[in-house]
């Protein structure tokens, strides 16, 4: 009963926390960036990039373990029934999500940390470049986690 609790817990709060702070990127952070000095934004959106990665990892770490936990082994790739075949989709999208995820961590957010301007510089084009594919692959994963969010809920 505990196990089962704390398991449910954490893959709760891990989902909160990662499409949560997708979300708040996407509404609150990226729109405020318009209105401060574009040396400035540069460097708080190279940092804030860097400490959500590590975020968003280890919510998809606690959540693939959860998640593992919490299926019932019958429907992991069942595609016979209603359940299974909802289930699969949503297994499916997070692994896009992750897909997404490796591609933010790996090829764009180095770029960027590359290209962050210099003291008393405006961000070069190839920064504003990355930032707007940042940007965009953050609002698709911000998307998909939601539709993530409503394939859960048909599950429940």
């Amino acid at each position: 009963m505990l196990s089962s609790f704390l398991i449910d817990f954490f893959h709760l709060f891990a989902t909160t926390v990662w499409i949560g702070g997708m979300f708040y990127m996407e509404t609150v952070f990226y729109p405020s960036l318009a209105v401060i000095d574009p040396e400035q934004a540069g460097k708080l959106q190279g940092t804030i990039a860097k400490r959500f990665t590590v975020v968003a990892w280890s919510c998809i770490i606690i959540l693939l373990i959860t998640g593992l936990l919490k299926t019932p082994s019958t429907l992991l790739l069942d595609s016979s029934s209603t359940m299974g075949v909802i289930l699969l989709t949503k297994h499916l999208l997070i692994l896009l999500i992750i897909t997404v995820g490796l591609l933010i961590t790996f090829f764009i957010a180095p770029r960027l940390r590359l290209n962050l301007p210099k003291a008393g510089e405006r961000p070069a084009a190839e920064f504003l470049k990355y930032s707007k594919i940042l940007k965009n692959l953050a609002a698709t994963n911000m998307f998909m986690g939601i539709a993530v969010l409503v394939l859960a809920v048909l599950l429940g």
